[in-house]
Order: C-alpha cells, then sequence, then structure tokens
C-alpha cells in the first residue's frame, strides 16, 4: 500500500477551531513562506522592483512587464484552470484498499448515481464533489504539463476500517427508522463525520434513508481538506448507492440523510504551499425544510460529546430552532457490536439488542414497538442539546442566530496577475510559472 499523502500532525475539535494540521509528505523540503514576505525584490535588467509588483520579462505576460498578487475563488480557479491548478505536475495518492473490481467506465456516473432518488430532494443535492472527475479545464496556463490528467484518470476507490465502522453504524440507524417508517414523519439526518466515514454511514443507512450529499469543493493535490479521500469512498458504494435509488424509484419517500464531510474546516497551516479547497456546510433554509414537511433534525456527530456543533452549522441549526424545528443530536459512537462471547457484527444503540429501541426513548419522536432498556454504558447527552447562538467563525451570535454561513477567507487562494491585461498566470503557490523561471526561481523562495 502507498503511504498515505497526508499526515495529521494535530487534530482539533474545540469551538471555533475544529480539524487537524495535515502534511503532504511529498511537500516537506518545499520552502514555506508566508504571506507578507512573498513579495521580495528582484533585480532583472536593472530594473528595480517595486513594492507588491515583481519585474517579470516572460513572453506569457503577453507584453506585460509586471504582476501582482490578488484572491480569487480557489473553487473557481480550479473549473477554469483544472482541479490540480498551481500543482499540475502532482496528483493525489489513497490511503485505503479495495477488495472488489474496479470498473472506470462507472466513474462518469458518480454525480447520477449519487443523487437523491426523490425529486424533491434533488434542489438541495449539491454534487460539486463528485462532478470534478470528469471536469477538464477551460483555459490553459503557459508552463503547464501537456495533455491535462482529470482526476477521474488518477481516482480509485477505498474501503479503510473506520468506513466499516462507520457503514454499521449508519445500517444500526436505518434499522431503527426502516421498522418504523411508517410512523417516522418529519424526520431529517444530518451526517458530520470525516468524509469518507459520512459516505460510509449514508451507504450503511441507505435502505431507510434518501442520501443528499452536500460536499462543495474539489481534490487539489495539496488541498487543506483530504477531499480525494472522500470522493474514492463514495466510488467504493457507488454501486450501492445506485442499486438502491434505482429500486426506490416508484416508492414510498423515505427520510432526507444530507451528508456532509466534517473536515471541511480545516484550519491553515502554512498558506504559501496549501490549497485552500475548504468550503461551509449548505443546507436547507428552515422554510424549505418546512415545505418538505421536515419538523425534526437529527445532528450525527463521532460522539456526543462533539458539542458544540461545528462553525457553519450554528447558525443554521439556532434558525431551524427559532423556527419551530426540533434539533437534537447523536453520536455515531451509540451504536456498537454485542460484546462478549455472543458478540456479532450487528450494531446497536447502546449496543446491545435490549437496549436498542432506547433510542425512540431517548428521541421520542415515536412510538417503538417495544419497550427498550435505556442503554447504560453510552453517552447520550446528545438527545438534550438545543443549539445555543454563539461567537463562531462566521458572526458573532450575539443579536440572534448569524445567517447562513459565508466567509471571504474560506476558499480562497492568492493567483498571480498580469497588472495590465488582467490575465491570470498561475497560482501563487506554484513554483513552474513563468515569473518564477524569470526571475531565477525568486518567488517564495
Amino acid at each position: 500500500m502507498e503511504n498515505p499523502p497526508f499526515k495529521r500532525d494535530e487534530f482539533l475539535d474545540k469551538p471555533g477551531i475544529v480539524g487537524a494540521r495535515w502534511w503532504h509528505k511529498g511537500l516537506v523540503h518545499a520552502d514555506p513562506v508566508g504571506r507578507r514576505t512573498a513579495l521580495k525584490a528582484l533585480l532583472i535588467g536593472g530594473g528595480v522592483l517595486a513594492l507588491g509588483v515583481i519585474v517579470s520579462k516572460s513572453a506569457a505576460c503577453s507584453g506585460d512587464d509586471s504582476f501582482s498578487t490578488a484572491s480569487r475563488s480557489a473553487l473557481e480557479m480550479q473549473k477554469q484552470y483544472g482541479w490540480n491548478f498551481g500543482a499540475a505536475t502532482e496528483t493525489v495518492t489513497f490511503d485505503g484498499t479495495t477488495i472488489q473490481p474496479f470498473n472506470p467506465d462507472l466513474v462518469p456516473q458518480l454525480s447520477n448515481d449519487l443523487a437523491p432518488a426523490q425529486v424533491a430532494l434533488r434542489p438541495y443535492f449539491v454534487p460539486t464533489l463528485l462532478q470534478s472527475l470528469t471536469a477538464t479545464p477551460q483555459t490553459s496556463l503557459a508552463g503547464d504539463p501537456a495533455p491535462f490528467l482529470p482526476l477521474g484518470d488518477a481516482i480509485r476507490p477505498i474501503r479503510t476500517p473506520a468506513m466499516d465502522l462507520a457503514y454499521l453504524r449508519g445500517a444500526a440507524l436505518a434499522s431503527l427508522f426502516d421498522k418504523n417508517v411508517a410512523n417516522v414523519t418529519g424526520v431529517a439526518v444530518v451526517v458530520d463525520l470525516p468524509g469518507p466515514e459520512s459516505v460510509a454511514f449514508a451507504a450503511g443507512a441507505v435502505a431507510a434513508f434518501d442520501p443528499v450529499f452536500a460536499v462543495d469543493n474539489w481534490p487539489h493535490p495539496r488541498g487543506i481538506v483530504p477531499a480525494h479521500q472522500t470522493l474514492a469512498a463514495a466510488l467504493y458504494y457507488q454501486p450501492l448507492f445506485a442499486k438502491a435509488a434505482s429500486a426506490r424509484q416508484s416508492g414510498a419517500p423515505v427520510p432526507a440523510m444530507f451528508v456532509l464531510d466534517r473536515d471541511r474546516l480545516f484550519p491553515y497551516a502554512d498558506e504559501s504551499v496549501q490549497f485552500d479547497n475548504r468550503h461551509v456546510a449548505r443546507l436547507p433554509t428552515p422554510a424549505k425544510l418546512k415545505e418538505l414537511g421536515i419538523e425534526r433534525v437529527l445532528y450525527v456527530a463521532p460522539f456526543d460529546t462533539t458539542l458544540p456543533e461545528l462553525d457553519d452549522l450554528n447558525g443554521v441549526f439556532v434558525a431551524e430552532s427559532a423556527n419551530g424545528i426540533t434539533v437534537r443530536m447523536v453520536g455515531a459512537s451509540a451504536f456498537g457490536p454485542l460484546s462478549g462471547p455472543d458478540a456479532t457484527s450487528t450494531y446497536y444503540y447502546g449496543e446491545t439488542p435490549a437496549s436498542h429501541q432506547a433510542f425512540w426513548v431517548d428521541y421520542p419522536w415515536v412510538t417503538p414497538p417495544r419497550a427498550g432498556v435505556h442503554p447504560p454504558n453510552i453517552s447520550t447527552l446528545g438527545k438534550d442539546y438545543v443549539p445555543v447562538p454563539r461567537a463562531t467563525l462566521f458572526g458573532s451570535g450575539v443579536n440572534g442566530a448569524p445567517a447562513q454561513p459565508g466567509s471571504p477567507s474560506f476558499g480562497m487562494i492568492n493567483v498571480i496577475v498580469a497588472a495590465t491585461s488582467g490575465a491570470i498566470l498561475g497560482a501563487a503557490i506554484s513554483r513552474s510559472g513563468s515569473w518564477n523561471r524569470s526571475s531565477g526561481g525568486g518567488w517564495g523562495g
């Protein structure tokens, strides 16, 4: 197995800063340079470099002999110039194994196969990540290698132990809803686990829920968020999702399960070498939820001690609560196997068959078919969770809930722009651009 491309240096899960520092092993020898030191004086042919401008004699500048930096949407730059914009000679690698044959002919179908089966849910499907596999650049940059390598040619499915665990936990939740589907009305689930685990949880739960993927970024060789792992997990479960969606086309409606990538808010470690492919969660507004008949939201986090919710969800959940929608949370860890000599591969709420139906005691949204024994050995803090306005990365939370999240500092990167023409010459993290070659590699070094 290849070594994973990212190493988690530190994990943080506290208000205001949730995620980890990820270091790309291929970049350990790169010269880390901060934003303030990225521009430095260069002397080319006797010309003097002014502040914020580097003199260049490259023909790629089309007669414009100066350029500067500007901030642009990372996703838009990837759509325009390719998924590996700024790192065209690099690719992604995968941490995981597969045990099933991989048919690359199915890659172009991924977005369709993972779309919600119910027409009413399709407006809230965010296929951004899934569509990255087949996207091609609209424009090429001077100095980029040819031909362009589509992400679909580099991808492969993965399966990991963490995914297997999440799959069984999703199946456990589904068994509770599946047996009560006639009584369960007005409930939606929001799964907020690390990307591959969220996908696996949804795959395990697909018998009782209609997955609505909402991952709004693209992978990148130097991406802060290892989105390629989420994409690879989606490929692994693609046949299962496709089969379930096909079977559900003419069936009775089932609850929606919104699938998020918890790694979406990873903080910057070094912006001079990392690509900001972070994004914020995109969920229906309270009004849209009510149009769908949704009155209750169950938030699935890794543990029900994983509180509060992530920053970009605070305003969303507070607004839902203020509009009469009940929001509760459950830890995925609340679902586990029976231990001891009678252990099986089936997972239960509270880790025993006797405690399984106690889920409906903690979340009294239906009358359970039989009384459950309250699980004695797991945390059940989530059942009492109520979202409260707080200061986050996206709002002060002082005067009620902040609006639907959005931050100009998220998903933005520095690019090199020709001063006269305004043409984009490349990404600031790139060392292959003509501005570097003409200046002896002075940018960022």
